[in-house]
């Protein structure tokens, strides 16, 4: 039931339980107000303040986010098809990083799309002495889950294990980052997430955080990595936070970079406007989560978008209130006497 009514219902419930323990522990968040949830919205209010420093009452907390933006946003009808990273290909058509293989239902196909055996695709995968690669679940999984990292021999127990089970999944080669990216964790692919939103017909940027992994191969927050915010010219906060927002890192622990040293993230602005292009091909989710990484060349890749579940507690503990200009409308996504459209 991913998707479904009852997992929201049952997610607002839980949500809202362990953020009432907060306030309990944490007394000063009941003098907290929030506009949309004025309820239980002003536990997420106080932890968000917290983090980024900016009071306000317009946080959304992370349930009305789910159930009232994002869940009246996107079309969950069509969500399987578009959470399948093995259709990025397919859907996005270029600026993404090409699935060299790509397993889907019984079969395998190559780049080209074209069914291969297991044989011809150990061959593909075997063609070239220690080449990296990234070797991802396609559907179902998140927070660096399902994602395996390293040569074929490294990645070889993984891909058993994934046709055994009859899994789809996909592997693309490890592309050598940017060296402005590579700079803060050189062990993992370090991306830029980026959230933008499709109001009255227009595509607007919404936010952007940087993650970067610490130590490890993977960039997720909830695996370990930390995020960091940016404002809207890409210039990255002067501080980070791990998954639980409870630690804050003005260096960085594995690379020691000073955060506070006024670094850009590479080709910002083009970045931007190329979500900002491809969020116009996805016509029946409004709401899109992308991450992004730029190589060494600085070719700008989108390595997966998400339209289901994404994140929006980093965004607004590093970034603020990132859906206050967009209040308005989403105060008239969910208002019940809005006025009914007559021909």
């Amino acid at each position: 039931m991913k998707n479904s009514k009852l997992r929201r219902i049952f997610f607002e419930l839980k949500a809202n339980l362990k953020h009432f323990k907060y306030g309990l522990k944490n007394k000063d968040s009941f003098k907290c107000s929030n506009e949309l949830s004025p309820i239980t919205g002003r536990f997420w209010t106080h932890q968000y303040q917290l983090a980024s420093g900016i009071q306000s009452d317009k946080y959304l907390s992370e349930t009305y986010y789910h159930n009232r933006v994002e869940g009246k946003l996107n079309n969950y009808n069509v969500a399987g098809y578009f959470d399948h990273k093995g259709y990025i290909d397919t859907v996005l058509g270029s600026h993404t990083i090409k699935c060299i293989i790509n397993k889907i239902s019984n079969c395998i196909y190559n780049e080209n799309g074209e069914i291969i055996t297991v044989s011809q695709m150990v061959d593909i995968l075997t063609e070239e002495d220690g080449r990296e690669f990234v070797v991802k679940v396609s559907s179902g999984t998140g927070g660096g889950i399902g994602v395996t990292i390293g040569t074929f021999s490294e990645v070889k127990t993984a891909i058993e294990k994934l046709l055994n089970n009859k899994t789809d999944f996909i592997i693309q080669p490890l592309i050598t980052q940017h060296q402005e990216l590579k700079k803060f964790n050189p062990t993992s692919i370090n991306t830029l997430r980026i959230m933008t939103m499709r109001c009255h017909g227009d595509i607007h940027f919404v936010s952007a955080i940087l993650r970067m992994g610490n130590g490890g191969r993977v960039d997720n927050a909830s695996s370990g990595g930390i995020s960091i915010g940016m404002d809207h010219q890409g210039k990255l906060n002067n501080r980070g936070f791990n998954y639980a927002l409870d630690k804050i890192f003005y260096t960085h622990p594995f690379s020691k970079i000073d955060f506070s040293d006024d670094h850009y993230v590479p080709y910002f602005n083009e970045i931007v406007a190329l979500v900002k292009e491809k969020h116009q091909q996805l016509k029946s989710q409004d709401l899109v989560s992308w991450d992004i990484t730029v190589d060494q060349d600085g070719v700008i890749s989108i390595v997966e978008y998400n339209i289901l579940w994404s994140d929006i507690s980093f965004h607004q503990a590093n970034n603020g209130p990132v859906f206050e200009p967009f209040f308005d409308f989403i105060k008239e996504l969910n208002d019940k006497d809005a006025k009914k459209i007559s021909l």
